[in-house]
């Protein structure tokens, strides 16, 4: 399965948002697992820099 994340997932596995790093975390799991391939757009990048 291919999955989009959007910023602000990212946003919350990086600054270890207290709601939601649990999550992000298990998303991010499952991409280093194999059992998902994650994406992410270009402006993602820009948009965290």
């Amino acid at each position: 399965m291919r999955v989009l994340f959007d910023t602000n997932i990212l946003l919350d596995a990086l600054l270890a948002r207290e709601l939601f790093v649990a999550n992000a975390a298990f998303l991010f799991n499952a991409v280093e697992s194999g059992q998902i391939e994650g994406f992410m757009s270009a402006t993602t990048i820009t948009d965290v820099h």
